[in-house]
């Protein structure tokens, strides 16, 4: 099973990262399939049949991207689905008389929900999707080894919190 198969299953959250993470790859290397092929699919540790599948992946997806006029940027269909669902998940939460641990870990994350959205200037975007946006922009940093701030850490682990919950609860619903 290919890494996306695999996170959808484990963590819906981490999915929807994963696949942006992918997107903006394939972007990058003007989805060139034989720059995914080169760079990606020759570093499994699978048979022929297995890296055929994960090809085919890459080569659906761009497909897909392409059909969806996704060269420069934005979110595949079953993305902004799935996010749609995160978010109806969360106001369902917060509305849910009762509901304690989403309701708190909510409750500590809305500031910095609303900072981020400033900052970063989303707009009318959910607020499920402000944390999705702030957890990946914060994996950006690392992966550039930049430096992060005490604060900013202190406000992505709400964030992180929020979204830990909504996977848990989505997955409780959708994964049987």
């Amino acid at each position: 099973m290919i890494v996306a198969n695999l996170k959808k299953e484990e963590n819906i959250v981490e999915y929807i990262i994963y696949i942006r993470q992918i997107q903006d790859i394939l972007r990058a290397i003007d989805f060139d399939i034989n720059k995914i092929e080169k760079l990606i699919i020759s570093r499994y540790d699978v048979d022929e049949t297995k890296k055929n599948e994960i090809r085919q992946w890459y080569s659906n997806l761009i497909i897909e991207m392409k059909n969806q006029n996704l060269e420069v940027s934005g979110d595949i269909d079953e993305i902004k689905k799935l996010i749609e669902e995160l978010s109806i998940l969360n106001e369902n939460l917060l509305n849910t008389k009762g509901e304690i641990k989403h309701n708190e870990l909510y409750r500590w994350a809305a500031g910095n929900i609303e900072e981020y959205r400033k900052l970063s200037k989303a707009g009318k975007i959910s607020d499920v999707e402000v944390c999705i946006n702030a957890v990946q922009s914060l994996l950006l940093l690392r992966l550039k080894k930049e430096p992060i701030s005490d604060e900013t850490a202190q406000a992505m682990q709400t964030f992180s919190n929020v979204l830990a919950n909504l996977a848990l609860e989505w997955h409780s619903e959708n994964i049987k």
